[in-house]
């Protein structure tokens, strides 16, 4: 899954937050049971030798399978008399060692060569996080969205709908999308006036791909290039190009309103194009139309917009200045 740096490291950070706990908390037991009885520490020592006494053994020659039985039988006595100290103190004989919370990779985050499910649902937890601090989560839910601030007149001409009768099949594709969202998923081109639900659509397939486990990277397209800018010209440190890169979907926002300059036109190529060829999905939002995007950003990267995105056109005044004008009447 294609998370960016941070939330990976923060995700990481978390599993040895975890790690450390558990060690301490067994060392702090170990710690009280000694100095109320010093035999624990002879018990602990002796079972450590346990291992040692058995190569003895092997080396030493003669019947080896009774030496280890004895050695076998000892440890035993030895973890029955230190259980029975534990449990004269309410304590068990399992926290005398670290106890992991995921009991499958001892909070490594990996099993068998594989990221386990632990690291797996930190990485979609974070991702979660970092997405609510960005934005309004009440702009991150389908269920959010009111078709009542779309208009029911006037019929336009060529669809032959309203623009609150397009606008719900709109969401109504969205939603589908989102419910559906894989890495094989189409990229979409949403293009319309300020203020149209373009955003507002944007992060509930954010947030309901990153509910699914995916790396989402949303982020206004003025924002997102100028760090890259900025971390290129040694301004600033971080990994944004592998992670608008490699990420599971990449949302770029407002595509027309950032600086536009030749490092952030072939950045905007080598991101539209890179995802392309890799085959992961990416959203992009404008309020420019086919045409403009062309005058804008030339043949190479509209051309690979208009031509392998699905484009979907959003209608209606804008719903901001509504809500603005409704909160004033009400007031």
């Amino acid at each position: 899954m294609g998370y960016s740096r941070e939330v990976y490291d923060a995700a990481v950070a978390e599993l040895e937050k975890r790690r450390i706990e558990a060690v301490n908390r067994a060392a702090a037991l170990k710690d009280r049971m000694t100095a109320k009885y010093p035999r624990v520490r002879e018990i602990e020592t002796a079972m450590a030798s346990c291992s040692v006494r058995v190569a003895r053994a092997v080396l030493d020659g003669g019947d080896v399978d009774a030496a280890v039985e004895r050695i076998k039988r000892d440890n035993l006595a030895l973890q029955a008399e230190l259980a029975a100290l534990l449990t004269a103190e309410g304590e068990s004989a399992r926290d005398f060692e670290p106890r992991y919370v995921c009991p499958h990779c001892d909070d490594t985050g990996y099993a068998g060569g594989k990221i386990c499910s632990c690291l797996q649902v930190l990485l979609r937890e974070e991702a979660c996080r970092r997405l609510s601090r960005m934005v309004s989560m009440e702009l991150t839910s389908f269920e959010d969205i009111q078709l009542s601030y779309y208009p029911e007149t006037p019929v336009e001409p060529r669809s032959g709908m309203t623009p609150r009768q397009w606008m719900e099949g709109v969401v109504t594709f969205c939603r589908d999308y989102a419910a559906n969202f894989g890495s094989r998923s189409e990229n979409l081109l949403f293009s319309g006036p300020t203020g149209t639900g373009k955003t507002h659509l944007s992060l509930s397939i954010a947030r309901a791909a990153t509910e699914k486990g995916c790396g989402v990277v949303y982020g206004p397209a003025q924002v997102l290039l100028h760090r890259l800018e900025k971390e290129h010209f040694g301004r600033q440190a971080g990994d944004s190009e592998d992670m608008l890169l490699e990420c599971d979907l990449l949302i770029l926002d407002d595509l027309g309103t950032e600086f536009g300059s030749p490092f952030t036109t072939s950045c905007l190529y080598n991101i539209i194009n890179t995802r392309l060829l890799e085959v992961r999905p990416t959203i992009i939002s404008t309020n420019l139309k086919p045409p403009e995007l062309l005058e804008k950003y030339g043949q190479q990267i509209a051309s690979r917009v208009v031509g392998s995105y699905r484009t979907l056109l959003f209608m209606g005044q804008d719903i901001r200045q509504l809500r603005a004008s409704q909160r004033m009447r009400e007031g």
